[in-house]
């Protein structure tokens, strides 16, 4: 199974010389992400004053639920071994595991498939107790991790998440990621739409328009539009050349929200957005891995042997080379510590900090070792 180490400045770790290629063109670091975002679709029976409606075929005299397509945006995120899809809590209620979701894979390639593909057939969505937002966690014992290696799916680290109630500086551009009107979803290739925006106000405290219960909210400077709901709000840092090896170094994006829907009348409105704390909050909700986990180099032996606690490295157990030689493995105890991470050639990559599991930064990355 392939290695998934997440750095402190890498959203993920790109085997794609395709995207690659792309980071020279000017928006290289804004269509790296391109491969997180996903489009769902499902349809589902339209009511009426809490009535179902269904419709008569007048020729056969068949009686069909009168259905409608209901559409949205979304993102997956890593959470070290975890994965999962995060949306708007209102899309998510509409969205069974029936629904479809399109997506853009590492290699640039349209993947669509039935969310019942991705999950146990008891999975279920988990939603904050009040804030719009809803993770659905996807497969990830060993089999199902090579399962969603092979179908290409990219991710933001949980880690990008800003996990704190603020709205962002009103001076730093913004990037909403999306499938607006269904627009970059159809065709032969699936390409999210971006919008830039600036953040327009601090946090306020407003009703949600599909169930009226007030939550914190921070405001665009410009309406969203229909279809961005469940999409990501992002702060895009500009990539960088590594000296050493000649190849863009990716800078950690900060996760800053979610898209909820627009505060407006006919005269304008503002973007309402779910601040990215929830975010967080909802994916620690959900399932995530306990117990011990063991990763392999690709010749079959044990690179390194870790203790998981709700889904976070608590333990360090064991760290070998290529050769099956023991070496410094770190400090990392009951979720306080030091993990040294290495590459196949045994090179250090970075020593990672962290405490209660939650991890803190590196202390030492070894650019020359990526």
């Amino acid at each position: 199974m392939k290695i998934k180490y997440t750095l402190l400045f890498l959203v993920i770790i790109l085997n794609n010389s395709k995207a690659l290629a792309q980071s020279e063109d000017g928006d290289g670091d804004e269509r790296v992400f391109f491969n997180s975002i996903v489009y769902l679709k499902d349809s589902v029976v339209k009511k009426e004053n809490n009535y179902e409606i269904y419709i008569k075929d007048i020729s056969t005299g068949k009686i069909k639920p009168f259905k409608y397509a209901v559409t949205g945006s979304g993102f997956f995120v890593s959470k070290d071994l975890d994965s999962y899809l995060v949306t708007a809590n209102h899309v998510a209620n509409q969205i069974s595991l029936e629904g479809e979701i399109y997506f853009q894979n590492v290699d640039n390639e349209k993947r669509s498939l039935k969310l019942k593909e991705l999950v146990n057939k008891n999975s279920t969505w988990i939603s904050h107790p009040t804030a719009d937002v809803s993770v659905l966690r996807l497969n990830i014992n060993e089999k199902d991790s090579m399962y969603l290696d092979e179908l290409g799916i990219s991710s933001f680290s949980y880690s990008s998440i800003k996990n704190e109630l603020t709205s962002p500086n009103r001076l730093q551009d913004l990037t909403i990621f999306g499938f607006p009107l269904s627009l970059g979803a159809m065709g032969n290739q699936v390409s999210p739409i971006t919008k830039k925006l600036k953040a327009a106000s601090d946090i306020l405290y407003l009703n949600r328009f599909d169930n009226k219960v007030a939550n914190a909210f921070y405001l665009l400077d410009d309406p969203s539009i229909s279809g961005f709901s469940g999409g990501p709000v992002v702060i895009i840092k500009e990539s960088y050349e590594n000296p050493y090896s000649n190849k863009r170094v990716r800078m950690s994006p900060d996760i800053v929200g979610l898209v909820h829907g627009t505060i407006n009348d006919k005269t304008g409105g503002f973007a309402a957005i779910v601040p990215a704390k929830f975010i967080a909050e909802t994916i620690d909700l959900a399932p995530s891995f306990n117990g011990k986990y063991v990763y392999y180099y690709s010749t079959g032996k044990i690179w390194s042997e870790r203790i998981y606690k709700n889904g976070f490295p608590w333990t360090v157990i064991s760290n070998f080379d290529s050769k099956g030689i023991a070496q410094e493995m770190g400090t990392l105890k009951n979720g306080n510590g030091t993990l040294i991470i290495y590459n196949e050639k045994g090179e250090v990559i970075s020593e990672d900090s962290y405490k209660k599991g939650i991890f803190q930064g590196s202390n030492y990355v070894n650019l020359k070792g990526l």
